[in-house]
């Protein structure tokens, strides 16, 4: 007996040094739905992040061994109760449980942390109610210090941000006030800049008389605006595309901008400093006589300048899209040759930087697009774009379904997530055709898994307006989703997340 409690003292002395320091873990608020949920064995009441060094019992103390925890599953099994502060713990914490222990499951190490019988859990939850459906032009997010923003147009005349924290969990609200009253918000766009984060917007107004304005406003980590907006571009009472990059050190920015949607025959640019103030006064970088531009988008490069796209297509047509490639310098003065590449209509290219190869070094520029239907539609990639790089496919989407992509660059490479969409066969009479769309939420890693990562057996109610995917890395390789869900009856809108385990 006295062997086995100095043994069982020296373990529960070695256990508490080691966790004692451990930093608590937080559990995002609202309804959650845990895929393959087992019921717990306890309760999670205790963190790591309790004060206090154990005081381990040993032989000489007299102290017997502690009792059974009530955690029993994962790294919980066979747990004692710690010697705490002259007493045995009354429930449970890391200090019985070890250090592999969470109270919230965070961490993708193959163990199961929270001892619940769930190893690696993906979590979906409710963030917040929505009044509307913003499709991908009207929707962004950003990490933010303890966090991440995300701003959307609210209906038709309102900026809102919500203030997530690391587990994409709602601690806030925001509305930007705009003055005068717009009729129309047409972009909203989340960048950091060297002074922090900012927001690019488009809005259409009608005093003093009908324009559209672009503009920077400077935000503070928390999605507070601080100071006065900046006006990059004003024009006619026209829809306008736009976007911004901001350099890879954050001191430059590019901004882009086409007038009319459904017209543009011109892609006008210029480049402006972290505070908003003109560098390079706006010029055209691209133009047609008998297409129509559209989606322009420009990307930072590892060397200060930058890469500009643009899709040209026929007026009226459904042919195929030629995407428009050029580069520039950080004065936006063109550099080398121009490159064209053919997609089919609707294939949504986007811009993204590879993984970079060595620390602190850039990543390539590449270019990602899809097949928007088929029988069975795919992934491409196109990378090294102006040494004859040809499109390569990442995966397969699901039989005749279109889908709505996110993608992000992580530090192990490429992170890809969809909604495989289908309109609904005989949907409710008198109902709006909006609403009448079911997705599936699929995952593909670096690796080249794919992982259906629908919470549960059946789909996703969705409006076809707010099919996006916002995705993003976490503490742990995990990798988090926003995306948005969407009934008619009754009438809802909700923004969601999804947390999972990157394979």
């Amino acid at each position: 007996m006295q062997s086995r409690m100095k043994s069982w003292g020296s373990l529960s002395l070695v256990v508490a040094l080691l966790v004692s320091g451990c930093g608590s873990s937080t559990s995002p608020s609202g309804p959650e739905l845990d895929a393959g949920t087992q019921v717990d064995a306890g309760t999670d009441a205790g963190t790591s992040g309790d004060a206090g060094v154990a005081d381990a019992g040993t032989v000489d103390s007299g102290v017997p061994e502690g009792a059974p925890c009530e955690k029993t599953q994962g790294v919980c099994a066979g747990a004692k109760r710690a010697w705490v502060d002259g007493a045995y713990e009354p429930v449970c914490t890391a200090r019985s449980y070890g250090a592999n222990y969470e109270a919230s499951e965070l961490r993708c190490d193959g163990l199961d942390n929270d001892c619940d019988g769930v190893t690696d859990p993906t979590t979906w939850a409710d963030v917040a109610p929505m009044q509307w459906a913003p499709d991908e032009k009207w929707a962004d997010s950003l990490p933010v210090a303890g966090g991440f923003l995300f701003v959307s147009s609210n209906g038709l005349s309102a900026i809102d941000f919500l203030r997530l924290d690391a587990s994409l969990t709602l601690k806030g609200t925001t509305t930007l006030p705009l003055s005068p009253a717009p009729i129309r918000v047409t972009r909203a766009q989340l960048l950091r800049t060297a002074r922090g984060p900012a927001l690019f917007s488009i809005v259409v107004y009608s005093e003093p008389s009908y324009f559209t304005r672009g503009s920077l406003t400077p935000l503070d980590e928390q999605g507070a605006p601080v100071g006065e907006s900046v006006v990059l571009f004003e024009g006619p009472y026209t829809w306008a595309n736009g976007h911004v990059a901001p350099s890879l050190d954050g001191e430059r920015l590019a901004v882009i901008w086409t007038w009319d949607l459904a017209g543009a025959r011109e892609v006008q640019g210029m480049t402006v400093d972290s505070a908003g103030q003109v560098l390079a006064a706006p010029r055209v970088l691209h133009q047609s006589d008998s297409l129509d531009l559209s989606a322009a988008e420009v990307l930072a490069l590892g060397d200060g300048g930058f890469l500009v796209k643009t899709n040209e297509n026929k007026a009226g047509s459904f042919d195929d899209t030629r995407v428009w490639l050029q580069r520039y310098d950080r004065e936006l003065l063109s550099v080398g040759d121009e490159r064209i590449l053919t997609v089919k209509y609707a294939a949504a290219p986007r811009l993204m930087l590879t993984a970079p190869l060595e620390e602190g070094g850039a990543g390539e520029p590449t270019l990602l697009y899809r097949e928007p239907n088929g029988f069975t539609p795919q992934f491409f990639q196109v990378r090294s774009l102006f040494n004859q790089g040809m499109a390569e496919s990442l995966t397969a989407t699901k039989q005749s379904q279109t889908a709505q992509f996110g993608a992000t660059m992580t530090s192990r490479g490429l992170q890809l997530a969809w909604h495989s969409m289908l309109f609904v066969a005989n949907p409710p009479p008198g109902g709006n055709s909006s609403f009448s769309v079911e997705g599936w939420l699929w995952g593909r890693s670096p690796t080249g898994i794919v992982t259906d990562w629908t919470p549960g057996p059946t789909s996703i109610p969705m409006h076809v307006a707010a099919s996006w995917v916002r995705l993003h890395e976490l503490a742990g390789h995990q990798l988090g989703a926003l995306t948005m869900t969407a009934t008619d009856s009754p009438r809802s809108y909700t923004l969601r997340s999804l947390r999972y385990c990157a394979p």
